[in-house]
């Protein structure tokens, strides 16, 4: 791998993350919203974050394998 690919597997990894920051935001927005209390709230929101994470990791995974 040169060193454009390894800087947009980076880039990939932190947008990632980001999007699924977002995603947890959302869901805990979302609950609050439902009237839920904070604690189940943050339980939501890390569910949703761990959630997130783990299917775009998947499919970041799936396309650097096809594309490598």
């Amino acid at each position: 791998m040169n060193v454009t690919h390894i800087l947009m597997v980076l880039m990939g990894i932190s947008l990632t993350v980001i999007v699924a920051f977002f995603v947890a935001g959302v869901a805990f927005a979302i609950a609050r919203w439902g009237e839920s209390p904070v604690p189940e709230s943050v339980a939501t929101s890390g569910k949703a974050f761990a959630m997130a994470l783990m299917v775009i990791s998947t499919v970041l995974a799936l396309v650097l394998a096809i594309f490598k």
